[in-house]
């Protein structure tokens, strides 16, 4: 199983804002169709569309064919993880849609 590690970090949109460090999350993100598991590290209050962007940017994949998944449910792209309560380590699902005919 080969695993990598990206860190994902939001741009400050205002010199003037507060340079206080923001928390970071470790997040797992595997493939279920080949096992494939790649490690990011996201702010816990960043939209889950940075994470999706990077995994699809990363895997060449097209967005529109995927989907993650945490918990049963479907992630949307700006949903947080705060939002969701997760923690360090936690595993998000990624599904490729079989198109069939």
């Amino acid at each position: 199983m080969v695993s990598s590690s990206t860190t994902i970090s939001a741009s400050t949109a205002s010199k003037s804002r507060s340079l206080t460090p923001q928390k970071k999350i470790t997040l797992k993100v595997k493939t279920q169709q080949d096992g494939r598991e790649d490690v990011y590290k996201i702010g816990y209050n960043a939209h889950m569309r940075k994470l999706m962007d990077a995994c699809c940017t990363k895997r060449n994949l097209e967005k529109g064919t995927v989907r993650f998944i945490f918990g049963r449910k479907e992630l949307k792209p700006r949903q947080t993880p705060a939002q969701l309560m997760m923690e360090e380590g936690d595993l998000i699902d990624l599904v490729t849609e079989q198109g069939g005919g």
